[in-house]
């Protein structure tokens, strides 16, 4: 998501960039705003993955874009997974769950394989040969529900709404938060947005991509 700023930046802006943290914490903001000295003051208690200056948006825009992608959250994910040597038909499915975990996430491994067209079995036994029996392709997924669960009850959404939103029940809900990362949905919120997405790549991601970092930036001035 790209913010731009023109002149002084407005307390309600600071604020829109508050609450796109605390409700959107895997969603990359890239500010592009005019130089100004006391910008990163007034930015302070605000996490941005990038900031570009109005007077060199040609030039440092798409790279800085570029970067956030292969950086940030579910995007970095998406990213890692295309240029994995994962097999092509497990590779597009993660691709696929990685993106579309931002909106609403797929619910469970016959979607998925509806989705990409290809047979559920092909990826469990895909995924099962690289997790080496670590996680599973259930488990991923499961777990990618519960961090849209974690952003939608951040934005202040009632579990209601949550539910309609998920296409998912409470009980399913519930269920998926106790396996991981191991606590009711209403203690989910207590955890930071960088350990949560941490232990969701280290337990869920790392086993069939070692190398996968856990994909969390800070504020970065160019």
């Amino acid at each position: 998501m790209v913010v731009v700023c023109h002149g002084r930046i407005r307390q309600e802006q600071v604020e829109l960039l508050v609450r796109l943290e605390r409700e959107r914490p895997w969603v990359p903001v890239v500010l592009v705003a005019d130089p100004d000295p006391e910008l990163a003051r007034q930015l302070l208690r605000v996490r941005t993955s990038a900031m570009v200056w109005l007077t060199e948006l040609e030039t440092h825009l798409r790279r800085r874009l570029d970067a956030v992608r292969a950086t940030w959250g579910l995007w970095s994910l998406a990213g890692a997974f295309e240029r994995s040597s994962l097999p092509p038909a497990l590779g597009k499915a993660l691709v696929h769950a990685a993106r579309r975990a931002a909106k609403r996430p797929v619910r469970n491994v016959r979607e998925l394989a509806r989705d990409v067209g290809c047979a559920p079995v092909t990826l469990f036994r895909q995924f099962g040969a690289r997790a080496n029996g670590v996680t599973t392709l259930s488990a991923f997924i499961a777990g990618l529900s519960v961090l849209r669960v974690y952003e939608l009850r951040r934005s202040g959404l009632n579990w209601k709404r949550v539910e309609q939103h998920m296409q998912l029940g409470r009980a399913t809900i519930t269920r998926r938060a106790k396996v991981w990362p191991g606590c009711p949905p209403g203690e989910l919120v207590q955890m930071t947005p960088d350990r949560l997405f941490a232990a969701f790549t280290a337990e869920h991601v790392r086993p069939i991509l070692p190398t996968i970092s856990d994909g969390v930036s800070t504020l970065d001035h160019e």
